[in-house]
């Protein structure tokens, strides 16, 4: 029997169509399933670099020191399926490479060789190839969805740890006693990630689709919550400002000459209030009967910066200076607190100072400032959640490595997320309003 005759109704004509609509609906299928597992990788990338996993995986070594090199190779394995995406956004990354290079090769001048050799396969090679893959494989609606689910995943976690597992979700004794940590290592750790998820919320508040929208706005209630329990002044002095920061670029809306020189005034305003509270912080402080040190964050800035002095141009290594071992970090450390050897600076860019010298501190600056231009521009005229968040982000990263090391210290959500907006806002134009309504 011939195949016609399997089709008797079917004209002969419409066989090779109908056959050629079936090929197009597993090609689809195959391709949902693709997206999905791709997704479902990005998230527990994503979990994994918020330091979420080491708690829900029980600080088991065994699983996590594997997880590190399965988010590596499967990384690389994405990018050369994707060879030719992967070279474009190769291209757009010229101010960043330099400084993932001074990483990789600060092992010929660290001071702990073995920390920057483990530190360079285990942390540096993973968040960087996955940054490369994820800004050139999403677009920039679908990246911020992708954080969303992740962080979210994070608080709900978190909230189920303190209340079922307190040991584990809370400080149990010592100055922190009570205070949420979730499943992240320390109460501050935990604030500055819950501040990443309230403002990424935020942004996605401003959507135009209804379910969006409602869906952030609780995300966004939940992660304010997290922040107050996690009782971190810090993480709320930097909420505070970034609502302040946001909230006027929205009510602006970043429309024409005005609003640069609203940009200006308010960047300005910025700058005079912080030279005045240089100045003047030490007595307010006191005033407010605290401690005029920060938790003894001032001594170790002050001797961290006179390390950097000692060898300015290429630093310690990366992941080298604050090791259990080493004498510089004790000599910083005992500035504040005899014995102690802290585990960073407190401050995101005099760490990167330490490890990658002036040389890889300026390369930074270089790379950031642009980029921070960029994403003004872009949020201009933001009508959608991806157009405003990369100026959220950098100013929030800013704020948050001020008082903390959130940029570069070991595996850092901030830092794969400033790789990811670096490379996004050079790859990624605008939506039109056609593409909007079709998402």
């Amino acid at each position: 029997m011939n195949s016609l005759s399997s089709h008797p109704n079917t004209p002969a004509s419409e066989i090779p169509a109908q056959n050629i609509q079936t090929q197009n609906i597993q090609t689809q299928n195959i391709q949902s399933v693709i997206t999905f597992v791709e997704k479902a990788y990005s998230v527990i990338c994503w979990l994994y670099f918020c330091n979420g996993l080491e708690t829900v995986l029980g600080q088991n070594d065994l699983l996590i020191r594997p997880l590190r090199y399965v988010v590596l190779s499967m990384s690389i394995l994405f990018l050369v399926l994707r060879w030719q995406t992967t070279l474009r956004t190769l291209s757009k990354g010229l101010l960043l490479w330099p400084i993932i290079a001074l990483m990789i090769g600060s092992f010929a001048w660290s001071i702990s060789p073995d920390y920057t050799t483990d530190s360079i396969k285990a942390e540096v090679l993973p968040m960087t190839f996955f940054a490369i893959y994820f800004a050139g494989r999403f677009n920039m609606r679908e990246q911020i969805r992708i954080m969303a689910i992740t962080l979210g995943i994070g608080a709900v976690l978190s909230m189920f740890y303190a209340l079922a597992i307190p040991s584990i979700g809370r400080h149990v004794g010592g100055e922190f006693d009570g205070a949420w940590k979730g499943i992240y290592a320390q109460k501050n750790s935990f604030s500055t990630t819950m501040t990443l998820t309230m403002m990424l919320f935020f942004v996605l508040s401003i959507s135009n689709q209804a379910k969006e929208k409602r869906l952030a706005r609780i995300g966004l209630a939940f992660s304010m919550m997290m922040i107050i329990l996690s009782t971190s002044k810090s993480g709320l002095i930097v909420f505070i400002a970034m609502l302040m920061i946001v909230v006027s670029s929205r009510l602006f809306r970043w429309r024409g000459r005005r609003s640069v020189l609203f940009l200006d005034l308010l960047g300005l305003g910025f700058l005079a209030l912080g030279s005045f509270l240089s100045v003047t912080w030490r007595p307010i402080v006191i005033a407010l009967g605290k401690d005029p040190t920060l938790s003894a964050r001032t001594p170790i800035w002050a001797g961290a910066i006179e390390k950097i002095m000692q060898r300015p141009l290429l630093g310690y290594g990366r992941a080298a200076f604050w090791t259990p071992d080493s004498l510089p970090a004790w000599e910083v450390g005992a500035r504040a607190v005899r014995g102690l050897v802290p585990a960073h600076a407190h401050n995101g860019f005099i760490d990167v100072a330490i490890e990658l010298g002036l040389v890889g501190f300026g390369i930074f600056v270089l790379g950031l400032i642009p980029t921070f231009v960029m994403a003004v521009r872009r949020a201009y005229k933001a009508t959608e959640p991806e157009d405003l968040w990369p100026f959220v982000f950098l100013i929030l990263m800013v704020l948050s490595n001020l008082t903390e090391t959130a940029l570069i210290n070991r595996i850092s959500p901030y830092w794969v997320m400033y790789l990811v907006t670096f490379l996004s806002l050079r790859i990624w134009p605008r939506r039109t309003a056609l593409d909007a309504v079709a998402t």
